[in-house]
């Protein structure tokens, strides 16, 4: 088999959560035939969701327990969605704009079932709230969040059962897709949620202009490492409207260069795991690799001083780092190129490699080290054993990294 069509078969998703779409169909139908007051179905949701939270705020729990809190939650989650009743088309669509992917809902509501990348998120925003408990107000903003709007809502429904924060709170929630801004007010009516809702905005992140200045920025739109999606175009995009003392959730999102052998790192490495993730790697495999260094970091700092090459036409280019392709590696030319992010949500939370979808390392088969490919492609980049490899990053409809010889 040749590189070129290896897929990986890692997954982010424990297949307990991938079987309750399943089992919300039998609930749909038992719902259907029985007719389960609204009331009664919205307690539900609110009750999984918060005793959801106040588990993972509260301890560390096993994977085990993760998945049947997460669990719980989806399903009632799911009943939520379909009663928003969305046609065929505000479920299904899906495109690419100026930014990159737009994702379709559907797809966007099985995002929730990312469980560690969820309660990295939630955990951070509940500590990054707590370092804003001597402002009056405290905006926050949430863009691409999505039909769910998951690293948010599950942390406010936990905080209107306390009452906490009621009216300090103003939080935007933008989404481009209307179907989505339809299920978002759903799910904010059935959480009972709307005392602490600003505004829930349906538009282009790019073409969002607050007269306000955002305390808290909550975003991920990573999607496998700052590839596909338009995370960093929204980050610079909003950094203007940051208060001076603004947090920005992640804190930190690093991106690694490593050599490795493609079989390896996906295929034989997760054999006889049912899922990945970053406590079950295989670290005979893991030492295999050759590290190459950071070729990027997004903090706010950092996104306050990008340096930004226009090439016309819209499209930008963002200066990344340099790491040197070592010599002496036995068999290099059988490696390809990994891309590997870990985030910081906030303070001691993190998202590990393999811990989620937009953290599994991204195989970049573009860069040829000590060898010509038979099939050559139009973008390969040929290099040798002691090149140097100068990124930039694509702000355009297909962002991602691009590697040139330095």
């Amino acid at each position: 088999m040749s590189l070129k069509t290896l897929s990986p078969t890692t997954t982010f998703a424990d297949p307990k959560l991938k079987d309750i779409c399943n089992q919300n169909l039998r609930k749909q139908l038992n719902n259907l035939l029985n007719q389960l007051p609204e009331d009664e179905l919205q307690q539900a949701l609110q009750n999984s969701f918060n005793t959801l939270v106040a588990q993972i705020l509260s301890d560390k729990l096993s994977h085990t327990q993760l998945v049947d809190l997460f669990a719980d939650a989806y399903e009632n989650l799911l009943t939520s969605y379909d009663k928003a009743e969305l046609t065929e088309s505000e479920k299904t669509t899906s495109y690419i704009n100026a930014t990159g992917l737009v994702m379709s809902v559907e797809n966007a509501v099985h995002t929730f079932q990312d469980i560690y990348r969820v309660q990295a998120f939630l955990r951070g925003i509940h500590q990054a709230l707590a370092e804003k408990k001597e402002s009056q107000v405290v905006h926050i903003v949430y863009p691409a969040c999505g039909p769910c709007a998951p690293l948010l809502l599950p942390l406010i429904s936990y905080y209107a059962s306390k009452n906490i924060d009621r009216q300090r709170l103003k939080i935007t929630l933008i989404d481009i897709q209307p179907g989505a801004v339809k299920v978002l007010n759903k799910l904010i009516a059935d959480l009972d949620l709307v005392d602490y809702i600003h505004e829930v905005i349906c538009c282009d992140v790019m073409d969002f202009q607050p007269n306000y200045k955002i305390d808290v920025l909550v975003m991920e739109a990573l999607q496998h490492g700052f590839t596909r999606e338009g995370h960093l175009a929204f980050a610079q995009h909003l950094v203007s409207f940051l208060a001076d003392d603004a947090i920005m959730l992640p804190e930190k999102i690093t991106v690694t260069a490593s050599l490795n052998i493609g079989q390896r790192e996906y295929v034989d490495q997760w054999a006889n795991q049912e899922r990945s993730h970053s406590n079950l790697v295989d670290q005979d495999i893991q030492n295999e690799r050759s590290v190459l260094g950071e070729i990027f970091s997004l903090s706010l700092d950092k996104l306050r001083k990008l340096t930004i090459i226009p090439l016309g036409d819209g499209m930008e280019l963002v200066e990344c780092n340099q790491v040197q392709i070592p010599k002496g590696i036995e068999n290099i030319n059988k490696t390809s190129l990994l891309l590997s992010v870990t985030a910081t949500t906030f303070g001691e939370e993190h998202i590990l490699e393999y811990d989620s979808g937009i953290t599994h390392p991204l195989c970049d088969m573009s860069v040829c080290i000590d060898f010509v490919p038979k099939a050559a492609e139009p973008d390969d980049l040929l290099v040798k054993s002691g090149d140097r490899l100068k990124f930039y990053y694509k702000l355009s409809g297909a962002p991602g990294f691009l590697p040139t010889i330095a």
